[in-house]
């Protein structure tokens, strides 16, 4: 089978072998899986994990083969292995946290060199986490579950309710998924912040009621014109300096939710935070039962989800797929299709 392999400093399409399912597992066809920004970031900062993974002991060896990311995805099953229900049937189109447990280990699918992500033609996963798409759910829709169980997760972390108004910063797929759940969730004043002219555009058609460039008006100038009990920041940019701007600007008893990676030391003031009664929540992940709701979301048509989806690739337009993703007023959420279009 064909998979997309990374190394530091390539991407490049090879023939790999077919996996096996072990018990409780099943064996899976790639139907569609988004291109993460932390795939993004393993690719550009290979070396550097490699690196720090051997220092902690990690044997260099483990990453020759190369990885084969892919954790944003949907599938369709192939072959049920031993010690499966098979409550489901093949054919079945599917997705799933992205976790391969084998025995007492868990792997992150995707992450991990000696697990298959779905950036190859087929791949593994537990029969135990399958989640069976509807009928009417787009392989395109559903292969944003993971993305939007993120976003799920951040607005829970500030408990927000309709009274609230909102501030999302950096408009990437999480900050579109961000304001996404915000509308779900009622909120009616949502202000997007991003300096990408494509992305602003993008977050409004996601439901932000406005969106500005930080360096040309401030998000916070526009909250504090808007109606509402109190205030809820999302930080989705991961931009070094913006949690102390945030610090600065945001109005009294703010929550502030930090979802973006700031890589690096990043510094605030104490004292402005606590005058202002700040609270800030670091969030990563989700718990199994957001991937749930999510997914209910997109199968409910209870979220607007269209415009993040901007291009298709193949296997083989992966690596031009990750240069164009440097670029903002290109794409927000590039899905690959190992096996060409739906």
């Amino acid at each position: 089978m064909r998979a997309v392999v990374m190394r530091p400093g390539a991407i490049t399409v090879e023939e790999r072998p077919m996996p096996t399912p072990g018990s409780g597992q099943v064996l899976v066809k790639s139907r569609a899986c988004g291109i993460c920004g932390s795939d993004l970031h393993l690719y550009r900062h290979a070396q550097d994990i490699i690196d720090n993974a051997v220092a902690a002991g990690v044997p260099e060896s483990a990453f020759e083969a190369g990885l084969v990311m892919g954790h944003e995805y949907v599938a369709e099953i192939v072959a049920f292995g031993p010690d499966c229900k098979q409550s489901l049937s093949i054919g079945d189109r599917v997705c799933s946290l992205p976790f391969l447990t084998t025995g007492a280990v868990t792997q992150n699918i995707g992450a991990d060199p000696t697990v298959m992500g779905a950036y190859a033609e087929y791949f593994l996963l537990n029969e135990d986490t399958l989640l069976k798409l509807p009928d009417h759910l787009t392989d395109e829709a559903a292969a944003l579950t993971e993305p939007l169980a993120i976003a799920v997760h951040a607005v829970g972390k500030a408990s927000v309710t309709d009274k609230d108004v909102a501030v999302v910063m950096g408009c990437g797929p999480i900050g579109l998924a961000a304001i996404a759940v915000l509308k779900m969730r009622g909120v009616g004043t949502i202000i997007a912040a991003d300096y990408s002219a494509r992305r602003r555009a993008l977050a409004e058609e996601m439901g932000a009621t406005s969106a500005v460039h930080p360096k040309e008006q401030s998000p916070f100038a526009l909250l504090q014109e808007a109606q509402g009990s109190s205030a809820v920041v999302i930080d989705c940019t991961g931009v070094a300096g913006v949690f102390s701007s945030i610090v600065n600007e945001a109005p009294h008893g703010a929550r502030v939710v930090v979802a973006g990676i700031v890589h690096g030391d990043e510094s605030f003031t104490p004292a402005v935070a606590i005058t202002k009664e700040l609270s800030f929540h670091f969030v990563v992940y989700y718990q199994p039962e957001e991937f749930v709701e999510a997914f209910e979301a997109l199968a409910n048509d209870k979220v607007v989800w269209r415009p993040m989806v901007t291009g298709t690739v193949g296997l083989d337009q992966v690596a031009d797929a990750f240069e164009a993703l440097k670029d903002p007023e290109q794409h927000a959420k590039v899905l690959i299709l190992p096996h060409g279009a739906l």
